[in-house]
């Protein structure tokens, strides 16, 4: 008890930086509410193309030239001027050029697959435009032994042109999990900077010199002594997890009351503890409180941005992902991730929530287990 009294005394000296930790969350939660434009819309964007039609008299040729106009933005160039073509790409005014070689509708009609030339920018365009010919070239050469002249050209455009409507339903508020999965993923700064920052420090207090020397001579057994301290410390923590919690039920109402919203606190619950453990583990290390502030944007900013909390995994690129497995936040983010997409939670869902936070519990003991080792290490050199 008097352990724990004297734990919440140091907490008490260190409230400002908690509530520091919160508004900055908060602010972050807030400027991610307000962008509500979390859908992903698809939609066809026409890139400029030009046509360089060798083969104008043939029906065929015309009849691809069109249809490639009329997926395409129209470009002003003088087609004649083969310096002005370069020009255009050069600049980017076009981004793709394609020519229709001579006899490139008899070719077709003889079952010949006529090569097409191209010139490109170089950019995302160059797939998209050449999809466009292959495909026309490949219905031509299905439909040339069925319908002849103006009959193909009408059967090709009538083909080509069918829309195909998708639509996805979901059950999911995506809008609402998305700010929550940010939300969660945010968490991580804030368990880790509070953790690590608060449990440094009153360790560092525990550990000051007059402290120290009484505990060493007191009754207490080293192993008892740093289950009771890292016992008082897990009540100040789930305390900070559950203010976290209860602000989350704040912002996102009844989200936090489904299967989502649940997993989401359970993952968060689990990775709570192991930064609980990792803050144990550094405060063990360093009781010099200066250098606390350091460690505490090392560990929880650093993490954070390499394990996707702050940016996402696919805009991060391979060789930092692969990295990043080898902290537990990658785990947490990964399964805030996970719960984000999941409408069914059977077994084939779950499991990889399951790998990923046993994981997590693996490091919390391994965490454990250093600070002990180190705390005998330290003891003896005493």
């Amino acid at each position: 008890m008097t352990v724990f009294k004297t734990i919440l005394k140091i907490l008490n000296r260190l409230k400002g930086m908690l509530i520091l930790y919160t508004i900055v969350l908060l602010l972050i939660t807030v400027l991610n509410q307000t962008n509500k434009d979390n859908v992903t819309n698809f939609e066809e964007t026409k890139p400029s193309i030009l046509v360089i039609n060798k083969d104008k008299e043939n029906t065929i040729s015309e009849g691809l030239e069109k249809y490639i106009k009329s997926h395409s933005k129209s470009v002003n160039v003088d087609i004649s001027d083969q310096d002005a073509v370069n020009d255009a790409i050069f600049y980017r005014d076009v981004n793709y050029v394609i020519y229709i070689p001579k006899n490139f509708g008899e070719d077709i009609l003889e079952g010949k697959s006529p090569r097409v030339e191209y010139k490109s920018s170089g950019d995302q365009y160059s797939s998209y435009s050449e999809m466009l010919v292959e495909k026309y070239i490949k219905l031509a050469l299905i439909y040339k032994d069925y319908y002849k002249n103006d009959e193909l050209i009408s059967k090709i455009n009538e083909t080509i042109n069918i829309d195909s409507q998708i639509e996805l339903k979901t059950n999911l508020d995506t809008s609402k999990l998305s700010s929550a999965t940010k939300y969660f993923n945010f968490l991580n700064y804030a368990f880790l900077a509070g953790c690590v920052y608060c449990i440094s420090m009153i360790l560092a207090s525990l550990k000051e010199k007059n402290v120290s020397k009484r505990t060493i001579i007191s009754s207490f057994d080293l192993e008892k002594y740093n289950r009771v301290v890292l016992l008082a410390l897990f009540v100040v923590v789930f305390a900070m997890w559950l203010l976290y919690m209860i602000l989350s039920f704040i912002i996102f109402g009844d989200l936090m009351l489904t299967l989502n919203g649940v997993a989401f606190m359970i993952n968060s619950f689990i990775y709570v503890i192991c930064a609980l453990t990792i803050g144990f583990f550094i405060g063990n290390i360093t009781q010099n409180k200066n250098a606390i502030g350091g460690i505490v944007n090392v560990v929880a900013l650093g993490s954070s941005f390499l394990c996707g909390c702050f940016v996402p995994f696919e805009y991060m690129p391979d060789y930092v992902v692969k990295l990043a497995h080898i902290f537990p936040t990658y785990y947490f983010v990964s399964n805030n991730e996970l719960i984000r997409n999941m409408e069914i939670f059977d077994f084939i869902n779950v499991k990889q929530l399951g790998i990923n936070i046993f994981i997590i519990i693996v490091y919390s003991l391994i965490f454990v287990v250093l600070t002990n080792f180190i705390s005998k290490k330290k003891r003896v050199l005493l």
